[in-house]
C-alpha cells in the first residue's frame, strides 16, 4: 500500500472494529485446504502452477479469516504488507467478500463502507469482485450490497458471483448461472465464470480453451474476457500462453485481450507486475503495460464524464478496449 494509501486509514475510532463472537468467528472460518486442487479436483497442473493457484487461495482466504477477527483496519493493512506483492490484491478480495458478510450480522457498525474508502482506489478491480462472492451466500442482501458499491465497478460483484460459483460448483455452472440472471449482469457473470475457468483447468490454456469450446456460444465471449484477465493478473503465464490463448479464441481474441489489459491496469495500479507479465502484455498488445494502462484508464475517464447512464458505462468501456485490440 503506498505512502498516501495508509493516510486514508479512519481515525482511531473509525478504524476501531468489533469482531463477532467467537463461535460466529468458528461457524463462518474457511479452512485453507479449501483451495487445494487435490481438495477441489481440479485439473491437476504442473507443480508449480499448482503451487501458485493454490497460493492465491490461500492468500484470499487469509483476507477473509482476517475480517472475522480484526479489531482495527490497521490489521488489515499491517496483514497485507506480509503478503508479496502477487498476492495482495487476491488478499484484499478475500477481505471484500468477508466485510459484506460480516456486515449480515446484525448490530454492528458496517464494515464494508470504510473497507471501500481504505482498499477500492488501489484495488477497485478486486475489491468489487470480493464483494460479489458474497451474494451467492446472501442473495437476499444483493440489492444492499450493490448500492454501497461504484456505479461504474459494480457490475464486477456479478463478476464475482460467476467466479465463485465455477470454482466452488463448476459442474452447475458448465451448463449455465446458477440462478437466472437478467441483462449486462449475466454478462459480468460469465467473465468471473471465465476466470474460474482458468483455475479449474489448472491454468492451462489448451483445457480452459476445450472447456469453453464445450459452453454456448453466446457466452464465450465473456468467458474469453475472463480467462484473459486470470492469465493475465493470476497467471503463471508469459508470452507464450498469451499468444496461445489469442490463436485459441479466434475470434473472440479481442475480448480475451480486453481482459488481459483489465488485468494489466490493475497490476500496474497496484504496483505489482512480474517480469514475465511485462513480456507478455507487450507481445500481445504491442505495446509496453503502462502504455496499455494508460489507455484503458483514459477511456474509463472518458466513459465516466460521459452521459451513459451507469448500467451502460461499464459495458462501453470494456467495448472501447476491445475495439482498440482489433484495430491494431
Amino acid at each position: 500500500m503506498t505512502k498516501t494509501d495508509r493516510n486514508n486509514l479512519p481515525d482511531s475510532d473509525a478504524d476501531r472494529l468489533k469482531p463477532p463472537p467467537r463461535f460466529i468467528q468458528k461457524f463462518l472460518a474457511l479452512d485453507p485446504r479449501r483451495v487445494e486442487f487435490r481438495v477441489r479436483g481440479f485439473d491437476l497442473a504442473e507443480k508449480s502452477r499448482e503451487e501458485r493457484l493454490e497460493a492465491i487461495g490461500k492468500a484470499f482466504l487469509r483476507g477473509y479469516n482476517l475480517t472475522l477477527s480484526a479489531r482495527s483496519f490497521a490489521e488489515f493493512v499491517a496483514a497485507m504488507d506480509e503478503e508479496s506483492l502477487l498476492l495482495r490484491g487476491f488478499f484484499i478480495e478475500g477481505g471484500a467478500m468477508g466485510c459484506a458478510l460480516v456486515d449480515s450480522l446484525p448490530f454492528r457498525k458496517p464494515m464494508l463502507p470504510r473497507y471501500l474508502a481504505l482498499f477500492a482506489g488501489q484495488y477497485p478491480i478486486l475489491v468489487h469482485a470480493g464483494v460479489g462472492l458474497t451474494i451467492s451466500k446472501l442473495s437476499w442482501r444483493e440489492k444492499g450490497i450493490l448500492a454501497e458499491l461504484d456505479p461504474l465497478y459494480r457490475w464486477l460483484a456479478y463478476d464475482g458471483l460467476g467466479y465463485h460459483n465455477m470454482y466452488f460448483e463448476p459442474e452447475k455452472t458448465l451448463t449455465g448461472p446458477k440462478r437466472i440472471l437478467k441483462g449486462y449482469a449475466s454478462q459480468a457473470y460469465d467473465q468471473g465464470a471465465g476466470r474460474g475457468i482458468w483455475f479449474i483447468s489448472g491454468a492451462d490454456v489448451d483445457k480452459a480453451a476445450a472447456t469453453i469450446a464445450s459452453m454456448a456460444s453466446e457466452r464465450r465471449p465473456d468467458l474469453w474476457a475472463g480467462v484473459g484477465l486470470a492469465l493475465c493478473y493470476a497467471g503463471p503465464s508469459g508470452p507464450q500462453e498469451f499468444l496461445a490463448a489469442k490463436e485459441l479464441a479466434g475470434g473472440y481474441a479481442a475480448d480475451m485481450a480486453m481482459g488481459v489489459a483489465m488485468a494489466c491496469t490493475a497490476r500496474v495500479k497496484d504496483q505489482s507486475l512480474l517480469p514475465e507479465t511485462r513480456e507478455a502484455i507487450t507481445a500481445l498488445w504491442g505495446i509496453p503495460p503502462e502504455a496499455l494502462a494508460e489507455r484503458v484508464e483514459s477511456l474509463r475517464e472518458s466513459i465516466v464524464s460521459s452521459a451513459l447512464s451507469d448500467g451502460t458505462a461499464y459495458a462501453s468501456w470494456r467495448a472501447q478496449i476491445a475495439q482498440d485490440f482489433s484495430q491494431k
